[in-house]
């Protein structure tokens, strides 16, 4: 299991990293961080700091992401299938072909005009 916590990341380029089932990364630092094409499937994300993250491509299948604070983040084409967004700040995000199936979105906060599209 990977366990990494309180962590300080801010702007760390994390360019397709492979953290996988079980990573913690709750309550980290990830402002500006460079995540496009990472694995986080699985991985405990619950009020992390993703400010303006790239997390483009990403793998955040079945992720903890409650109470993330993921505004203005890229997560364009991001596979969200099953992850829990709730209480997850995602206003100003780019949510372009990303994949929402299942993922759930109680109380997370969106833009008014976002159309967000969940197979």
């Amino acid at each position: 299991m990977n366990e990494i916590t309180l962590l300080a990341l801010a702007g760390a380029d994390l360019y397709r990293v492979d953290l996988g089932e079980g990573a913690d990364l709750s309550e980290a630092d990830l402002r500006w961080a460079k995540l496009r094409g990472a694995d986080l499937g699985g991985a405990n994300l619950g009020g992390a700091n993703l400010w303006r993250a790239d997390l483009r491509s990403a793998d955040l299948r079945k992720a903890d992401l409650r109470g993330a604070y993921l505004r203005g983040a890229n997560l364009w084409r991001a596979d969200l299938r099953g992850a829990d967004l709730r209480g997850a700040d995602l206003r100003g995000a780019n949510l372009g072909g990303a994949n929402l199936g299942g993922a759930n979105l109680g109380g997370a906060k969106l833009d008014s005009e976002l159309e967000v599209e969940v197979p």
